[in-house]
C-alpha cells in the first residue's frame, strides 16, 4: 500500500531527530514536565501529515504537472510554455510548506519584514528561474555558464545588503526547494523533456537548483529596499510553548486552504483549456488534493505545536549551558538530517546508476554525512562567533562553480540539484528553530546569525557530488587509457 510505504519513509527520516531529542532530554537539557510526550505527539502528526502529503503529491500533482509540461510544449508556442512555467513556479511556492514555516519563523525574529511581500518575491524568483531553466533546455544552453553568471551577480548584489537580510535571502532558496516544489517542478520538466526531439540525460537536472537561485535574488532586492531592520539582538520575551494543538487548528486549516486553492484552480483551468484528461484521472487527482489538504494540516499542526517550540527550547538551553556544546550538537544534527532525508537516498541511487557502480552508495552517503555534519558545525560556529556568512558561502560556491567546468555535463545539474533536495522539512522546522534559540542564548542577533543555516545544509552536498563527478571523470580516463570500456 502506497500510504504505508510513505509512512515508513517519513518515519525513517524523523526517527533520528526523535532519538537525539530524547537523549538530550535525558542526559543534557531536560525539557520540563510533559514536553517530551507533546514532542512525540507532534512527531506523530508530522509523520502522518508528511506521508499523506507526499502521497497526494504522487497521485495528484505529479501526473498533472507532467501532463501540463508535455501538452504546452506540444503547442510549439514558446511564449505559452514560458508563461506556464512562470505561473506554475509562483503558484507552487504559495502552497510550499517549507515557505510557510519560514514565513512564521521570520515574523517572530524580524518584524520589520513584511512576510506577505517576502513570500510574493520568493514566488516570483522561482517563477523567473523556472523560465530560465526552460529556455536552457529548449535552446540547449550551457547550465554551467548560467550558474557562473547567476552566482557572480548574486554575490555582487549581496555585498550591498544588510547582514539581517543576507542569511534569510540564502535560506529562502533552500526553503523554496521543498517537498512540494521539487517533485512538481521536476514533473513539469519531465513533461517538457519527453516532447523535446534533441534530449540528453543532463537536461533532466538543473531545474531545482535554478529554482533555488531565484528566491535569493528576490530577497536580496528586498534587502536593498529595506536597509534598516528592527530586529533586536538578544531580545527574548519567552520561549515558545509546545502543545495547544486545538487552538492552532482553525488558523492552520485556513492557511492550508489559502495555499492549495490557487494551485487547484490553476490545474482545473489547464484541464479545461488544454489537458482534457478523462474523468477517472481527474477523480484520482482530486483524491490527491484531499490527501494534500489533510497532510499539510497535520504537518503544520505538528510543526507549530511541537517541533518548532522544542527545537527552539533545546537550542536555547544548550546555548545557555555551554555555547561550545552547540558545535557538537550542530555536527550531529547535520549528519543525521542528511542521512535521514528520503530524497538523499534517491540521489545516491541516481549517482550509483549514472556512474555504473563506480561511485558506490556507501561512499557517497559517508561523504554527505561528513560534509553536512561539518556544515552544521560551521553554522553553530557562526552563531557563537558572529562571523559573516561570506566566509563560508563565497569559497564554497566559488569552488562549486569552478568544478562545474571540470566535471561531466551530467554531473553539473545533478551536483547543484543535490544541495537543493538535501534541505528538507527538518531543516526549515527543527534545525532552524534550534539555531534561533541558540542565537538568543549566546546573545547574538538571530536575524543575521541563525538564518543561513538552511543554505549551510544545501551547500555541502553540491560540493560532494561535484567532487565525486571529478573522480568519476578521472576513473573513465584511466579506463580509456587501459582500453577498457565503461
Amino acid at each position: 500500500m502506497e500510504l504505508l510505504t510513505k509512512l515508513k519513509e517519513v518515519g525513517f527520516s524523523i526517527a533520528p531527530i526523535l532519538g537525539l531529542v530524547t537523549l538530550l532530554h535525558l542526559f543534557v537539557t531536560p525539557l520540563g514536565n510533559g514536553i517530551l510526550p507533546i514532542f512525540y505527539g507532534s512527531a506523530f502528526l508530522v509523520i502522518v501529515g508528511l506521508a499523506l502529503f507526499l502521497l497526494g503529491v504522487d497521485i495528484g500533482l505529479l501526473p498533472i504537472g507532467e501532463r501540463i509540461g508535455a501538452t504546452v510544449t506540444r503547442t510549439k508556442r514558446l511564449g505559452a510554455l514560458l508563461f506556464t512555467g512562470a505561473l506554475l513556479g509562483v503558484v507552487v511556492i504559495v502552497a510550499e510548506p517549507n515557505i510557510a514555516v519560514l514565513k512564521d519563523q521570520v515574523a517572530g525574529v524580524n518584524p520589520a519584514i513584511n512576510t506577505t511581500v517576502m513570500v510574493a518575491l520568493i514566488a516570483l524568483g522561482v517563477g523567473l528561474y523556472l523560465v530560465i531553466g526552460i529556455v536552457r533546455v529548449v535552446f540547449h544552453l550551457s547550465l554551467k555558464w548560467i550558474y557562473a553568471i547567476s552566482y557572480l551577480l548574486l554575490f555582487t548584489l549581496a555585498f550591498l545588503v544588510p547582514p539581517e537580510l543576507l542569511g534569510l535571502a540564502f535560506d529562502s532558496g533552500g526553503a523554496a526547494t521543498g517537498p512540494l516544489a521539487v517533485p512538481f517542478i521536476m514533473a513539469f520538466g519531465v513533461g517538457i523533456a519527453r516532447v523535446q526531439q534533441l534530449q540528453n540525460d543532463a537536461d533532466n537536472f538543473g531545474y531545482i537548483s535554478l529554482a533555488l537561485i531565484g528566491p535569493t535574488f528576490a530577497l536580496l532586492l528586498l534587502g536593498l529596499l529595506l536597509p534598516e531592520t528592527t530586529a533586536q539582538p538578544g531580545a527574548l520575551s519567552g520561549i515558545p510553548e509546545a502543545g495547544d494543538f486545538l487552538t492552532l487548528l482553525p488558523a492552520i486549516i485556513s492557511q492550508v486552504l489559502r495555499a492549495l486553492l490557487p494551485l487547484l484552480s490553476l490545474c482545473m483551468v489547464y484541464q479545461l483549456l488544454l489537458l482534457h484528461m478523462p474523468f477517472g484521472q481527474m477523480l484520482r487527482i482530486g483524491i490527491g488534493f484531499i490527501y494534500l489538504f489533510l497532510g499539510l494540516t497535520l504537518f503544520f499542526l505538528g510543526a507549530n505545536g511541537g517541533f518548532i517550540p522544542v527545537g527552539f527550547a533545546i537550542g536555547h538551553a544548550i546555548g545557555t549551558m555551554h555555547e561550545y556544546l552547540l558545535l557538537a550538537v550542530g555536527l550531529l544534527l547535520g549528519s543525521i538530517t542528511v542521512l535521514s532525508e528520503p530524497s538523499v537516498w534517491v540521489l545516491v541511487d541516481q549517482v550509483e546508476r549514472i556512474t555504473q557502480g563506480h561511485v558506490k552508495k556507501p561512499v557517497m552517503l559517508t561523504a554527505l554525512a561528513i560534509g553536512v555534519g561539518i556544515s552544521g558545525f560551521l553554522a553553530m560556529l557562526r552563531i557563537i562567533t558572529g562571523l559573516p556568512i561570506w566566509y563560508f558561502l563565497v569559497p564554497s560556491y566559488l569552488l562549486a562553480v569552478i568544478l562545474a567546468f571540470l566535471i561531466p555535463d551530467l554531473f553539473v545539474g545533478l551536483a547543484f540539484d543535490s544541495g537543493s533536495v538535501s534541505s528538507g522539512p527538518m531543516a526549515s522546522t527543527f534545525i532552524l528553530s534550534f539555531a534561533i534559540g541558540a542565537s538568543y542564548a549566546v546573545g547574538g542577533n538571530p536575524a543575521s546569525d541563525a538564518f543561513g543555516i538552511i543554505i549551510f545544509v544545501s551547500m555541502t552536498p553540491t560540493l560532494t557530488v561535484a567532487l565525486l563527478g571529478l573522480l568519476y571523470k578521472r576513473a573513465l580516463a584511466r579506463m580509456a587509457n587501459q582500453g577498457v570500456h565503461p
